[in-house]
């Protein structure tokens, strides 16, 4: 275990907070959509007795829901330069102290979306972390003749639980809806040529959602210099999800209940388009 999950959570919040149908990664998401698309489903033979039928029109294929974003009533920065009003914002809905105090003002969008990205992985890099570290170190204690998270470590994620607890979801998600175009252009600086960030960013959140809810002290081992879970099914969990389960059950807890509001919000702004036709003769 990391001595630096304190800026994990706060990439937790930046999912609650700042921006934050599977728990399939998009790309897998994106296989299957385009598999359902462009792949004629088989169909049984008829049976010998049965008359000829005039071979009917494939009805249109379903398309999956899409973010529908507000008329933008000013222009948007480029993503190189939107540091200044994307900071302003987001301060406007966590809090201006808070913001000045944990977030990392520089290539903020961009760190948002690779955080966001890295969160069903099993690390998330250092390099991506939009927020300074917690204070102090994680809290162990002996048990048993071995190692458990202590139940005091929670303390340590206390601010990040004030900021979630503090920020208005519908107001958050007004922020990323009038932002959204810089977040898909930094998805596709990332290197993704196609998909969806906020596709991305649903499945996160389902993942998140799935983390387990371990009963009793976490137990620990220390193999080299950091803490490891000894449960090797808790171990192989995401980032995100092990994340979760280090800030305390009551903490995990609350911060599925934020992630749920946060998603039926998302929600609420996505509309069906309008099917495609599917290729084949009439």
């Amino acid at each position: 275990m990391k001595d630096m999950d304190g800026v994990e959570i706060g990439a937790l919040v930046l999912v609650v907070a700042a921006v934050v149908l599977t728990l399939l990664h998009w790309e897998r998401v994106e296989h299957w959509v385009e598999y359902l698309r462009h792949e004629p489903a088989a169909s049984a033979p008829a049976p010998a007795s049965a008359p000829a039928k005039p071979a009917s029109k494939p009805a249109p294929t379903a398309s999956p829901p899409v973010l529908q974003l507000p008329s933008a009533s000013s222009a948007l920065p480029s993503l190189a330069h939107s540091d200044g009003a994307f900071g302003q914002a987001l301060a406007a809905v966590v809090g201006a102290a808070r913001f000045q105090r944990w977030w990392i003002a520089d290539e903020l969008i961009v760190h948002v979306v690779a955080t966001v990205d890295n969160l069903p992985r099993h690390q998330v890099p250092v390099h991506a972390w939009p927020l300074h570290l917690a204070p102090g170190r994680p809290r162990v204690e002996a048990r048993d003749g071995g190692i458990v998270l202590a139940p005091a470590n929670a303390q340590r994620y206390a601010p990040y639980m004030a900021m979630v607890r503090a920020v208005d979801v519908p107001a958050l998600v007004a922020v990323y809806l009038h932002f959204y175009p810089l977040f898909q252009a930094a998805w596709r600086q990332l290197g993704y040529p196609s998909g969806q960030f906020n596709d991305r960013l649903l499945a996160v959140i389902d993942n998140l959602l799935a983390a387990p809810e371990p009963a009793g002290p976490l137990r620990l081992v220390q193999r080299h210099v950091l803490y490891q879970f000894a449960d090797p099914e808790l171990e192989a969990a995401s980032a995100g999800q092990k994340l979760l389960m280090r800030i305390g059950l009551a903490n995990e807890r609350e911060v599925k209940a934020r992630l749920r509001a946060l998603r039926a919000e998302l929600m609420r702004h996505m509309v069906t388009a309008a099917p495609r036709a599917a290729s084949g003769g009439g």
